[in-house]
């Protein structure tokens, strides 16, 4: 029998050597995943009349971004939720369209928030607008598609 220690120091070795690491070339993007709070500049945030995001660590991973008008957008990287996989959640409506010649989908879960997804990587990037505590009415799916506007282009194919 092999001692335990034998066995999780390979692993713990793996482990530590991604932490601290270099990021890729192509600015850290890897298939599938982008920095979903780095991926706004802060020309992209004034237009959107967002602030900086701040992280969010639980899966699925993303990005929380406010308005000093009362709406909340958020980035996410669903690595494993297809187009399709998101048409069967619960939802008031859901069509499928494109962003930038990007299959993608516009899901509305309540009246006060909509999802704007795009094909990316293996599953679908995600943002979703929650316009509850806004100031003024504002379209939630309108906004939604507006910040996907700004980030689809930066994505890798």
């Amino acid at each position: 029998m092999v001692p335990l220690g034998v066995r999780v120091l390979p692993l713990l070795v793996l482990f530590a050597a991604g932490c601290g690491s270099a990021p890729a070339p192509d600015g850290g993007a890897q298939p599938g995943r982008i920095d979903t709070c780095a991926v706004f500049t802060e020309a992209d945030l004034k237009a959107l009349d967002l602030a900086r995001g701040q992280r969010m660590p639980n899966k699925p991973t993303g990005c929380m971004l406010g308005s000093p008008r009362g709406f909340r957008v958020f980035l996410i990287n669903e690595e494993k939720v297809t187009i399709a996989d998101a048409e069967k959640r619960t939802h008031i409506s859901f069509s499928r369209n494109e962003i930038n010649g990007r299959r993608g989908f516009l899901w509305v879960g309540e009246e006060s928030a909509c999802t704007q997804g795009v094909e990316f990587g293996g599953g679908t990037l995600q943002v979703v607008a929650n316009v509850a505590g806004a100031q003024v009415p504002i379209d939630a799916c309108d906004l939604a598609r507006k910040v996907m506007d700004v980030i689809e282009p930066k994505l890798p194919d």
